[in-house]
């Protein structure tokens, strides 16, 4: 099958179009007709081996995708030959076929596109989950969110939103400001200029209740010192390189808690969780409570360039590959 194939470990340039065994599914398995693939900073990983979960060589990247159901695994219930879904997978998800569990499989409603589900799939989650399961964010509670352009800090941004949060987005120019302005933040901070710590004090007045970070490096300690008495410091990811050493000083003084995501824990753990985010976050998106920014690509030969881009953080919201 037509497939994005990684060959060697390495920068997206080493990829190429080529062919790759179409996927066998497992009894709890489905095989998926992709109609479009998300890209995620995951693959930008997966693809130089720098992920947590190893892949063989040669593989196609790709966590996230749409499209139809062309076979069922024989004990897969609740899912249909011919039915839309959005699925989470391991790899594979640059192809025409992909294989995803039951459990990380979701129906899809027909009024929302595959482009959108598949640039949706893995941020919104992430972002659902954290903020509702980990952070238990409420309603009318301050929340700092760093690298808010980029896929998942822009899906925090309008799932805190959708939440009743009062949403403080920082990001490192004035285009990436602007891009969560219009997704709904209530304040924007432009780090690359702007005391952040400062800033954020100064917005919430007294600190923020949360931090969602999925960048780190020097942003972490002026963005964790901004945390209110019992803020919560979700770390998601380091998009910014350094990864943080938190001083447990910084955790007794104001009862603050340093909280990890990752989204691995509700895939094989935590199920009936990641469904009830996913068909929350679904509804929102027709009741148009949320609109997930995304770039459609034309087709699977765009990857590599795509995915440089958001290698060098240039990418706003989610790019997504129709197939």
């Amino acid at each position: 099958m037509r497939a994005i194939v990684c060959s060697e470990f390495g920068p997206p340039e080493n990829l190429r179009e080529g062919d790759l065994p179409e996927p066998k599914i497992g009894k709890v398995e489905v095989l998926i007709d992709v109609k479009a693939a998300g890209v995620s900073f995951a693959d930008t990983l997966m693809i130089r081996d720098l992920h947590q979960n190893k892949h063989a060589v040669p593989f196609a990247p790709g966590m996230e995708v749409a499209g139809y159901i062309s076979e069922i695994g024989e004990d897969v219930e609740g899912f249909s030959v011919g039915q839309r879904v959005m699925a989470l997978v391991y790899d594979g998800g640059y192809a025409v076929q992909a294989k995803a569990l039951q459990t990380e499989t979701f129906c899809l409603p027909d009024k929302v596109p595959f482009e959108i589900a598949a640039g949706m799939c893995s941020v919104y989650l992430t972002a659902h989950c954290a903020l509702a399961h980990e952070a238990r964010l409420k309603k009318d509670e301050k929340i700092l969110i760093l690298g808010a352009a980029g896929g998942v800090g822009l899906a925090a941004v309008e799932v805190a939103k959708a939440m009743g949060a009062f949403v403080i987005a920082a990001a490192g120019s004035r285009e990436k400001t602007s891009a969560a302005t219009e997704r709904g933040a209530d304040a924007v901070i432009n780090y690359s200029k702007d005391d952040l710590r400062a800033e954020a004090i100064s917005i919430s007045e007294n600190g923020v209740d949360v931090v969602f970070d999925p960048v780190a490096g020097i942003y972490y300690e002026p963005a964790f010192r901004a945390l209110d008495w019992g803020g919560r410091y979700l770390t998601i990811g380091y998009a910014g390189g350094a990864i943080p050493q938190v001083p447990a000083n910084l955790l007794l003084v104001k009862n603050r808690s340093a909280l990890g995501f990752a989204l691995m824990h509700y895939r094989r753990h935590l199920p009936n969780l990641l469904n009830e985010s996913a068909t929350q976050l679904l509804n929102w998106v027709e009741k148009e409570l949320i609109s997930p920014r995304v770039s459609v690509l034309p087709d699977l030969s765009t990857a590599a360039n795509s995915m440089r881009a958001v290698m060098d953080r240039k990418a706003v919201g989610k790019f997504v590959l129709k197939v």
